[in-house]
């Protein structure tokens, strides 16, 4: 499935394709799958999990806050490097796909929640006065985030030149005010 995404996208990548490059047969992929659909949400909560668990991996929580916020990016530009075929096709074609995809995506909003809650709950985060992150704003920096990624990937931009604005947009959400 990944790779028939990466080539063609998700609309255009069939159950004979997925079988073709997995080098099995319709009748194994049925005893995995329901469907094509099916396939598709389960790479995607395959990979969900292994991006959130790469950036929780390469944040070190001892260093300072602004480090901190620039490892989590920078770790997340590049994972989602790796595919941006698979990235794009997470961010634009999977809510397209109405209500059967609604518990992938609330599934994944809530690990991306609970990854950003986590990053911003260490001891070097409280003692320079940072609050953990709540939910509203949570959501509003995974949805910049996506809308980021999505905009360098369609436009053909190196996904390294969200680093910086997702970066500052981050610190912002983080940092305290100062008085």
């Amino acid at each position: 499935m990944l790779e028939c995404i990466v080539e063609a996208g998700y609309r255009d990548t069939t159950v004979a394709d997925i079988v073709r490059v997995a080098r099995t047969s319709r009748r194994s992929f049925y005893q995995e799958f329901a469907d094509k659909q099916s396939c598709f949400f389960a790479l995607l909560t395959v990979t969900n999990e292994f991006m959130i668990a790469e950036i929780a991996r390469r944040v070190d929580p001892e260093a300072s806050i602004e480090d901190q916020v620039r490892q989590a990016v920078s770790s997340y530009v590049e994972a989602s490097e790796r595919y941006p075929g698979l990235t794009l096709s997470w961010i634009r074609e999977l809510p397209a796909l109405g209500s059967a995809a609604q518990a992938v995506k609330d599934e994944t909003m809530e690990a991306w929640i609970e990854l950003f809650v986590g990053l911003t709950s260490t001891p070097t985060m409280a003692a320079a006065g940072v609050v953990p992150m709540d939910r509203q704003r949570a959501i509003f920096l995974w949805g910049g985030f996506r809308e980021l990624t999505a905009g360098a990937v369609e436009s053909g931009t190196p996904l390294t030149s969200i680093i910086e604005p997702a970066t500052a947009a981050s610190l912002a959400l983080v940092t305290p005010p100062r008085r």
